[in-house]
């Protein structure tokens, strides 16, 4: 039977969040899938460009040559809380809670690319501004249920 990776995931972050889960992603700094390929080509030229997506996406998600920490995002009617998660086989470790802000102070964009979803958060009160982005290639809906959440206009 396939595991129900959505709702897998909201049971994995709800013990860590106030509020009932809607939404729930894996968000790597924007830009991963460029920087493994450029890697490929020139590791140094790989390690300077994962140097500045992990500043671009500052420090809620971060890739090294053999490490990475994912940021695990829980949307609820009312907030966004952000972890960093590892992976510990076919499971996810959530860690410290690395963000909260409240929806309405969010401003979310999404660009659409061929290995995954780039989405720029804008921190309203703050300023802050995130680049990260989500996998969608063989993500079987599971990304885009989170974006679908995420970009959702708060009621």
């Amino acid at each position: 039977m396939a595991t129900d990776w959505v709702e897998k995931m909201k049971q994995t972050v709800q013990p860590h969040v106030p509020a009932p889960v809607l939404g729930v992603g894996l968000l790597q700094p924007a830009g991963s899938w460029g920087s493994m390929g450029l890697s490929k080509i020139s590791p140094l030229a790989g390690m300077l460009k994962r140097k500045a997506n992990n500043g671009a996406a500052g420090g809620l998600a971060r890739t090294g040559m053999f490490s990475m920490k994912m940021g695990l995002f829980a949307v609820t009617a009312d907030s966004v809380f952000a972890f960093h998660a590892t992976p510990k086989g076919r499971e996810w470790r959530v860690g410290d809670q690395v963000g909260e802000w409240s929806r309405s102070d969010l401003r979310i964009e999404t660009v659409p690319g061929r290995l995954a979803t780039k989405i720029l958060v804008d921190v309203v009160s703050t300023g802050d501004h995130y680049e990260l982005e989500a996998t969608t290639v063989g993500s079987n809906g599971f990304t885009q249920a989170f974006l679908d959440e995420l970009t959702r206009t708060p009621a």
